[in-house]
């Protein structure tokens, strides 16, 4: 099977992919390596929360975080990229080179950081940054040389990744500005580093990919392709419009970022509903990623309604972040990561010449049920605020979440050693 034919994109009829030289990557091994990397470090970022709630240490918090956020779902993002950008462009996928250098560049700057920010090694510390910005510019590059070497015109194959780059590379500029302690009284350079970051690239490369994940979850094709380009206008607007605000605290910035932010959700939804509606194919995954869209419109509204009442900063990092927070990044990016990896790792199993297994009702009962139970937490945190704040409701809610992330990551683990185990990995 082809990577197009694999990500459920449509053909244009106009070219073909190239068949690959001998030795050469195959677009799946590419997402394989990377899936499995970024599985391993979610893996170790379970492991740093739970010492995290043994010891109420913060350091072992803070690597949670680093490993969940940076290890984990930044790799998939870029395997992800790149998987579906060689599908689109019917071309060859990076070179087998390029692959290694950037899971070096990346995972070596992930383990530089969370060993220099504990152990107060700031060169450490700068050495790992370093690597991370020249793994992006390297994944940059890929992703222009697969549109240079394509024959067909996509320019949305590649748009949303680039323009999440160039925020994660802006993100990533105002680390060394808040290490060293610089005095801004202007607002909150915190608050714009958490937009740029979360909302930019994290946000970007997320929204955009469902314009092409979704439909091939559903079995369908994108349904309102016209409204790709506003939505992406209003999202790319609104994040720097917040991180702006956020930076010097403009009440009439916030309220427009997460105006804008709306609007793009909202028309984001119109295609993925449309897509849902005329489905062929239900499956856990489609599920688990439906839930998080839905707790994206509630993060989304949360964001606006706190920033209209009490400031654009109010939202990022004031009373109101806990909720907002529990929503978008416990919701919407951690149930659309994992309800990715359990379609994309069952996917690669079958494409990487493993026979087609039929899954075990218990299994996919296991799944939705772990999923239900992720997103009733995660509810009750946001409406009720307590996301942030010590008490029995909050305390049991936050372990719902555990333990229904915690079925689902071995769901995930148990998934990507068959994708792995599939065919030899030629990286």
């Amino acid at each position: 099977m082809s990577a197009q034919a694999a990500a459920g994109c449509p053909r244009t009829g106009r070219t073909r992919a190239p068949a690959l030289a001998p030795g050469a990557t195959r677009p799946s091994d590419t997402l394989t390596a990377f899936l499995s990397v970024g599985v391993a470090w979610l893996v170790a970022a379970a492991v740093a929360g739970g010492l995290a709630a043994v010891t109420g240490h913060p350091d072992p918090r803070w690597l949670a975080l680093h490993f969940a956020f940076v290890g984990g779902v930044s790799q998939l993002v870029i395997g992800a990229a790149q998987f579906f950008a060689c599908a689109f462009l019917a071309t060859e996928p990076p070179s087998r080179g390029t692959v290694r250098l950037e899971l070096a560049l990346w995972n070596c700057g992930v383990v530089a950081i969370a060993a220099g920010v504990p152990l107060g090694i700031t060169a450490l510390t700068g050495v790992g940054g370093t690597l991370l910005l020249v793994g992006l510019a390297v994944f940059a590059q890929a992703l222009r040389r697969m549109r240079r070497r394509s024959l067909q015109r996509a320019p949305w194959a590649t748009r949303w990744y680039l323009t999440s780059a160039l925020f994660l590379a802006c993100g990533a500029a105002l680390g060394p500005v808040m290490a060293g302690r610089v005095g801004w009284a202007h607002g909150s350079l915190l608050g714009a580093h958490l937009a740029l970051n979360l909302g930019g690239w994290f946000g970007t490369a997320i929204v955009g990919t469902l314009h092409t994940f979704y439909p091939s979850l559903t079995g369908t094709l994108l349904r309102r392709p016209r409204l790709q380009a506003p939505t992406y206008a209003a999202w790319c607007a609104g994040v720097g419009a917040l991180a702006v605000s956020a930076a010097f605290d403009l009440d009439a910035g916030g309220i427009l970022a997460w105006s804008l932010l709306l609007g793009a959700t909202l028309m984001l939804g119109t295609n993925l509903v449309a897509s849902a509606a005329a489905a062929q194919l239900r499956s856990p995954g489609l599920i688990v990623v439906s839930a998080g869209q839905a707790m994206l419109v509630l993060a989304v509204v949360l964001g606006l309604a706190a920033a209209v009442g009490h400031g654009p900063l109010d939202p990022l990092i004031g009373p109101a972040r806990g909720g907002v927070a529990a929503a978008l990044v416990g919701g919407w990016i951690g149930l659309t990561v994992v309800g990715a990896l359990l379609h994309l790792l069952a996917l690669m199993e079958r494409v990487r010449l493993m026979p087609e297994r039929r899954e075990r009702s218990s299994a996919e009962l296991m799944v939705l049920v772990a999923a239900g139970a992720v997103s009733a937490g995660l509810l009750g945190l946001a409406l009720t605020g307590t996301a942030s704040s010590a008490g029995m409701p909050g305390d049991l809610a936050r372990l719902v979440v555990a333990l229904g992330y915690g079925c689902l990551l071995g769901r995930v683990v148990v998934l990507a050693a068959r994708a792995v185990r599939a065919s030899p990995l030629r990286i």
